[in-house]
């Protein structure tokens, strides 16, 4: 059915794609290229944590300046039935 040219490029064909896909993961086992990708992680953590923790003292202050302005009123409304 196949000629003998059609099946000895199949087969090499083969042979080559299977080396790549052996091949395709070798950078990333490699040993500089995981402390590489571990140390870009780290960063985008630290990142992130930076920006999370930045977000909630805004909110903190917020809160505190909120409690301040309802103890203040609360402290007037005392004061006024005091009198």
């Amino acid at each position: 059915m196949f000629s003998t040219a059609v099946r000895t490029y199949l087969t090499r064909r083969s042979i080559h794609m299977t080396s790549a896909v052996r091949n395709e993961g070798a950078t990333a086992s490699s040993k500089g290229f995981g402390e590489k990708e571990k140390a870009v992680e780290n960063q985008w953590a630290r990142k992130h944590d930076a920006e999370l923790l930045k977000k909630l003292r805004e909110n903190l202050e917020q809160q505190e300046k909120q409690t301040a302005e309802i103890k203040k009123q609360l402290a007037e409304l005392e004061s006024k039935q005091k009198k």
